[in-house]
């Protein structure tokens, strides 16, 4: 194979501005929101000295934005999703000019916060949720797994630099500053929304047999995931995978007891998932074309979780290192081709509600997972637990492979520019000279 076809595909970003516009308001946005994370954290704490506060906050952020993709995943399949994007992204950018000014009073207030963080949680779960429903009526189904490596890399890139870079400006200037750069960079997302073209939900003109009547409803998407064999299938495993993945908050207690380490080592692991994640979205173009994505997807889960059993019974900090970053570049593997064929198997007028259902997997799933695991530390030991959930989460993609063969068959298109695909292409593109090859984003 030659070398060109493991360098991350960028064909969207050639050939779409709009895409370009949405490529853009991502990056922006996710250096913007990182630095706004750790100000947020260090601000509750300097307030309280009490990190169960900060835990408050945290759990506000995630309940809001389950809620508001929920809602979002609903508005989305019946409003433009264009103008939505921008309402939320405004709103957004409402909040965090709250924390701004709320920061630079002489006496910030903790219920300050905890009001903008909560207003701040509903609209990015709206635009998430939003966002991501546009993506087959902006992209090529053949491009979708390049569309799926280029958000992936970014949020790596951006989760590995933007804390980095918030830490040393809340040392210089402090909280306020920094929240007031945020709010200004949610802004320049909002702009750059505002001036791609409309994206109206689509009617079809069959009902799908799988779907049935739509309502309109959160229980017809939910109906049609559990029928669909691809959908179906991923639905499950995601499931699995968001409650038993990489026990990251095991961190502090491993280093601690089984490394025998410090802030330095603590750093190295939290680091390690990242590292791999950036290798494999930046070398991805062999993905976009991978002949067997089912198959594919399916391996990734298994390996992820096999490198979370290694990285359990490791001794040795580089190796456990190496293990967490293959695990990191095995689950933006299963990211990237879960994006790919959850998009290509989800009528268009369901995509709003079914990327909610996901959504909310996810988040509800990440927060059960680590009071299963914190759980599971105190009966075995944090290294026993590791292993346990590793197990559990390669077993169940070994038995979803077995139980739901459509998942593990489940196949993209090629490139449309032949002839295969054809009817695809007449039916995703949008109007207007620009729609060869758009993808979607989430600031």
């Amino acid at each position: 194979m030659p070398l060109r076809d493991f360098v991350i595909d960028i064909e969207p970003l050639r050939t779409s501005r709009d895409f370009r516009a949405v490529f853009i308001a991502r990056v922006v946005s996710l250096f913007g929101l990182g630095m706004a994370t750790v100000a947020l954290s260090a601000q509750v704490y300097g307030l309280t000295g009490s990190t169960f506060d900060v835990a408050v906050a945290s759990m506000i952020m995630s309940i809001t934005v389950l809620l508001g993709s929920l809602w979002g995943g609903v508005m989305a399949d019946r409003t433009d999703r264009r103008r939505l994007i921008v309402c939320a992204r405004g709103a957004a950018a409402l909040a965090f000019a709250g924390l701004a000014v709320n920061a630079m009073l002489p006496d910030p207030t903790l219920w300050g916060i905890y009001v903008c963080v909560a207003w701040d949680g509903l609209a990015t779960g709206v635009s998430v949720t939003a966002l991501m429903a546009v993506a087959p009526t902006l992209v090529r189904p053949d491009q979708l797994p390049a569309a799926g490596a280029l958000i992936s890399l970014t949020g790596e890139i951006g989760s590995i630099s933007a804390p980095f870079l918030g830490g040393v400006l809340l040392a210089l200037w402090g909280p306020g500053p920094v929240f007031a750069f945020t709010a200004v960079t949610t802004a320049v997302t909002t702009l750059l929304i505002s001036r791609i073209r409309p994206l109206p939900p689509v009617e079809d003109d069959e009902e799908d047999e799988e779907s049935g009547a739509d309502t309109g409803s959160l229980l017809v998407a939910f109906k049609y995931a559990v029928r669909n064999r691809v959908v179906g299938g991923l639905l499950v495993l995601g499931g699995v995978m968001a409650l038993f993945n990489l026990p990251v908050v095991l961190f502090p207690e491993m280093v601690d007891r089984q490394f025998h380490g410090g802030e330095v080592m603590l750093g190295l692991l939290y680091t390690a998932p990242a590292v791999g994640a950036v290798a494999v979205s930046a070398t991805s173009g062999w993905l976009t074309r991978a002949a067997r994505p089912g198959r594919l997807l399916i391996l990734a889960a298994v390996t992820g979780g096999l490198s979370a059993v290694g990285f359990g019974l490791s001794g040795n900090i580089w190796l456990a290192c190496a293990l967490l970053a293959v695990g990191g570049a095995a689950g933006t593997v299963y990211e990237i081709l879960e994006y790919a064929l959850v998009q290509h198997s989800t009528p268009d007028r369901l995509r709003g509600r079914i990327v909610s259902v996901i959504t909310t997997q996810g988040t509800t799933g990440g927060v059960v997972g680590d009071v299963e695991v914190a759980a599971l530390a105190r009966w075995f030991s944090p290294g026993g637990a590791a292993v346990v959930n590793g197990a559990i989460c390669a077993v169940a993609a070994v038995v979803v492979a077995i139980a739901v063969p459509g998942l593990r068959k489940a196949t993209l298109p090629r490139d449309e520019r032949g002839e295969e695909g054809e009817g695809d292409r007449r039916h995703d593109a949008g109007p207007g000279p620009d729609t060869a090859g758009l993808a979607p984003a989430t600031p």
